[in-house]
């Protein structure tokens, strides 16, 4: 498959091209129900191989997840800024931590992926989508903000950059990511705890036929 590299300002074009809506592959997932759930618990390998589980952020005042697509153009256009809400988060206490949940995602291709956009911060590889599916995720790029009991506090973008029809504004007026987390520092409920997430849909793996 042909990489979107670095393409994501070419997407309102894209989306004009080919008549792509709400209901086609790049599009803003609606928010849910009120109760956003909670992260239980899980036993994953990152893309250096490390065994993972939730239990290695303990210590942190909250975790961060990103739900990273290799070939999404969306994800890919937020790496910079990923990377640099990890460096901001990190003195705070706060851990970035990515999740790679597309069913083909191999640790080769994406620690390729990472050094290619320059991903420093732990990446996980979720391809049985057990934390995707704990944590409510459709598309990629989605984020979530959980509090040291797991309950997911926050769900959806990292900003406004994207309108749900598929604009790119080239400055985003809100920051709902950085919010929540600022808000879970102080020990409040962040103003809005689900945005829509504008981005690829992420395909889940079908159930095992019946014998």
């Amino acid at each position: 498959m042909k990489r979107w590299k670095c393409s994501a300002r070419l997407l309102p074009a894209i989306v004009a091209a080919t008549g792509i809506t709400i209901g086609g592959a790049l599009a803003a997932e609606p928010p849910g129900p009120s109760n956003l759930g909670k992260i239980d618990g899980y036993s994953l390998r990152d893309t250096a191989g490390i065994p993972r589980t939730a239990k290695d952020w303990s210590d942190r005042k909250g975790v961060v997840y990103c739900f990273l697509g290799v070939e999404c153009p969306v994800s890919n256009g937020y790496a910079p800024q990923m990377q640099r809400l990890a460096e901001k988060f990190a003195p705070q206490e706060v851990a970035l931590v990515g999740v790679y949940s597309e069913l083909d995602a191999t640790r080769q291709k994406t620690a390729a992926h990472g050094e290619e956009y320059g991903l420093k911060f732990p990446c996980l590889l979720d391809t049985e989508q057990s934390l995707a599916r704990q944590a409510g995720i459709r598309r990629v790029l989605t984020v979530i903000v959980v509090d040291p009991e797991g309950n997911i506090v926050y769900r959806g973008r990292i900003d406004d950059r994207w309108s749900p029809e598929g604009k790119r504004r080239d400055v985003p007026r809100t920051h709902e990511l950085e919010d929540a987390v600022a808000a879970l520092l102080a020990g409040e409920a962040p103003a809005a705890r689900e945005t829509p997430a504008f981005g690829c849909p992420l395909v889940f793996a079908k159930p095992a036929a019946a014998p």
